[in-house]
């Protein structure tokens, strides 16, 4: 996956810059977004349309560039396997385990809500652990002012 970004931060000693980029994809085609900054649920649900990412900083970019940034697909793809499958199979697995040990349906129910509830404390526990720390995106490219120029004329 690649989008544009900017950066907003150097760290020489670890060769990665932060940058930041607009999440417009997930919005674009909503018919709920109205202005073009977002859609409106995900502004209820507290949604930031602006992304800060880590990114490997080999091609030296150094604040207010503007750069094309670029994720593996398979990464993406993965955590969203992880965050979407992994509380679903929990859940089942909670519910299987209480149908061993139990017949009753309001049992087997709160087994399969806990299961379902602890995927994402592990989630969460994983995402501050290792993903936080991991670099998963790269700065491919650094644009120049004229192709940022023409990149703000279509926006």
């Amino acid at each position: 996956m690649e989008t544009r970004a900017r950066v907003v931060g150097v760290d020489p000693k670890s060769g990665t810059a932060t940058v930041e980029s607009r999440r417009t994809s997930a919005c674009e085609g909503c018919h709920k977004n109205t202005d073009g900054s977002g859609c409106e649920v995900c502004a209820l649900m507290g949604s930031d349309p602006v992304l800060r990412s880590r990114a490997d900083n080999a091609l030296g970019a150094r604040v207010g560039d503007t750069v094309t940034v670029t994720t593996a697909t398979s990464r993406v793809l993965g955590y969203a396997a992880l965050v979407f499958l992994l509380p679903l199979l929990c859940g089942a697995a909670g519910y299987l385990l209480a149908s061993a040990l139990t017949p009753h349906a309001a049992l087997r129910a709160g087994a399969a809500l806990c299961g379902f509830v602890l995927a994402f404390a592990a989630l969460r526990i994983y995402s501050a652990r290792v993903i936080s720390r991991r670099c998963d995106v790269t700065i491919t490219a650094i644009l120049s002012s004229a192709e940022r120029e023409a990149d703000e004329e279509i926006k």
